[in-house]
C-alpha cells in the first residue's frame, strides 16, 4: 500500500448494552459464532428487520416489541469532546434508535492507524493498536455493558482492546476483540492508551474493578449500505455494522475487515 492511501475498514463497534435496564438479561445474549450462524451473512432480508416473535424463537416470549435501526444524525461531535478528539471524528454521526426513541449515537473516526498484523489465536483485529481511539458515543438513558454492568447516560470514547488470556475469562466470547468505554472528561488525547491504563480509565464508567467493554465481533455478506443494524436471531443479539476508513502499516494494499457492534445483548456468563 503506498503511503497516504486510505482504504475502508469496516468496524462493527461492539456496544454490548440494552436499551431497557432488563431487556440484556432477559434475553442473556451469547457472543456470536460462525459456526452458530453456519457461514451465512447477516443481512436485513433475511430477518426483515423485524424484532423476533415468540414463534419463530420456538415458542419463547418475545424478546422486545421495539426494533432497531440506523440513522443518519446531522450533527457535530459533543462540546466535551476534548479538541484533539473532535479534530479526528467525522462531522456526522449515526444514530441508532430503538423504535422511535434514540438509543445511541456514534461519531467515528475519520480514519485509524493500523499495523501489518501478526497472526494470534483469537484476534481477528490485529491491525489495530491496542488502545487505538475508535470514535465517540452517546448514550441517551442509562444502559449495560457487554458484562451486565450498568452505566448512566453520557458521552464516553471507545477505543481497540483484546480480552486477558485467564480462566476468568474463558468461554466469553469466539474472539479476544473488544472495545473498552472511557469518560470523555478524562479521555483527552488521540494517541493508544496503554492497556493497563485502559482497563483503569474504563472501569470509572461503571464505577467498579471491571472495565466497560463493548464486544467486536465479525459481520458476513456484503458491506452495503451502511451503517446499518442487523439482527443474529441464534444469538439474541442486535449490531451496528459501519465503516472507519484504515491507513498506514504494512506493505501491500489493505482489505477491508467486517467487524461486528452489539448494541444489544451481552455476555453468556460474568467475566
Amino acid at each position: 500500500m503506498t503511503p497516504g492511501t486510505t482504504t475502508l475498514l469496516s468496524v462493527s463497534l461492539v456496544l454490548a448494552a440494552s436499551a431497557g435496564l432488563g431487556a440484556a438479561e432477559s434475553r442473556g445474549g451469547r457472543a456470536l459464532s460462525d459456526e452458530s450462524r453456519g457461514g451465512r451473512a447477516l443481512s436485513d432480508e433475511s430477518r426483515g428487520g423485524r424484532a423476533l416473535s415468540g414463534e419463530s424463537r420456538g415458542g419463547r416470549a418475545a424478546l422486545s416489541d421495539e426494533t432497531y435501526r440506523a440513522v443518519p444524525l446531522d450533527q457535530k461531535p459533543p462540546a466535551e469532546v476534548s479538541e484533539k478528539i473532535r479534530a479526528e471524528l467525522r462531522p456526522q454521526a449515526v444514530r441508532v434508535e430503538e423504535g422511535d426513541e434514540p438509543f445511541a449515537d456514534v461519531w467515528l473516526r475519520k480514519d485509524v492507524p493500523t499495523r501489518e498484523p501478526v497472526p494470534t489465536l483469537g484476534v481477528d483485529y490485529g491491525q489495530l493498536p491496542e488502545g487505538s481511539l475508535l470514535g465517540v458515543v452517546r448514550f441517551h438513558g442509562r444502559t449495560k455493558d457487554f458484562r451486565g454492568n450498568r452505566f448512566p447516560a453520557g458521552v464516553y470514547t471507545f477505543r481497540s482492546a483484546l480480552q486477558p488470556q485467564d480462566g476468568d475469562h474463558l468461554g466469553v466470547s469466539e474472539t479476544r476483540d473488544f472495545v473498552l468505554l472511557a469518560p470523555v472528561s478524562e479521555d483527552r488525547e488521540t494517541a493508544p492508551i496503554p492497556h493497563k491504563e485502559l482497563n483503569q480509565l474504563s472501569a470509572k464508567v461503571t464505577g467498579t474493578k471491571h472495565p466497560s467493554v463493548l464486544y467486536l465481533t465479525k459481520v458476513f455478506g456484503k458491506a452495503e449500505k451502511l451503517p446499518k443494524v442487523v439482527e443474529d436471531r441464534g444469538r439474541e443479539l442486535w449490531i451496528l455494522d459501519c465503516e472507519i476508513p484504515a491507513k498506514g502499516g504494512g506493505e501491500g494494499e489493505k482489505k477491508a475487515v467486517r467487524l461486528g457492534i452489539v448494541l444489544v445483548g451481552r455476555a453468556p456468563e460474568t467475566f
